[in-house]
């Protein structure tokens, strides 16, 4: 199989729950950003908006949010009390289903993904959380975003405070059909 350094970055690139209190760059973040900025999407009509939240009180408490509908069920945050309101940055997708009414969720992953690589690809770590339903709306009044827009996710960014495992994959014989599904 041919390897090449972005095939590396995505397989090595893992979500990391806790973050070393260091700060992040303003040219680490704008480079983060940049990369958002050259997601694809529909007929180039770019939905989004990065919403970059340094403020130490509104990253705590979307982190709790996030903790709350993310980990409750897990017990990840409730034996450390550390996580995604840690990060020292923490970037919220924001789409307007306006100017793409029919692929503004895809916009908003793409970007999200393309962020998390150039963290990753910075020696950064960040975790994607995504939301919905109250925990969106919850987001949507922390953030003062406008009636209309949607939050794809916020990606929580910062230096690792460990090191991830390896990740696991499902072989490519089990999930991939050629030319029909039944084949």
């Amino acid at each position: 199989m041919t390897s090449n350094e972005v095939l590396n970055a995505i397989r090595g690139r893992r979500s990391v729950l806790r973050f070393e209190a260091k700060p992040v760059t303003d040219d680490e973040i704008e480079a983060i950003l940049e990369a958002g900025r050259w997601a694809p999407s529909f007929a180039n009509s770019q939905p989004w908006t990065f919403v970059v939240v340094r403020d130490e009180n509104t990253r705590r408490e979307l982190g709790q949010l996030v903790d709350r509908i993310a980990f409750a069920h897990r017990g990840h945050y409730a034996v450390s009390g550390k996580g995604t309101g840690d990060a020292p940055v923490l970037i919220a997708v924001v789409l307007d289903p306006v100017k793409d009414p029919q692929h503004w969720v895809e916009a908003g992953a793409v970007a999200t993904q393309n962020m998390a690589l150039m963290a990753h690809s910075l020696g950064l770590a960040s975790y994607w959380a995504g939301l919905g339903g109250k925990s969106e709306a919850e987001a949507r009044r922390i953030l003062g975003v406008p009636k209309g827009l949607r939050i794809a996710s916020l990606l929580p960014i910062g230096r690792p405070a460990y090191a991830p495992k390896p990740g696991e994959r499902a072989p490519l014989a089990g999930i991939v059909r050629y030319d029909r599904f039944g084949s």
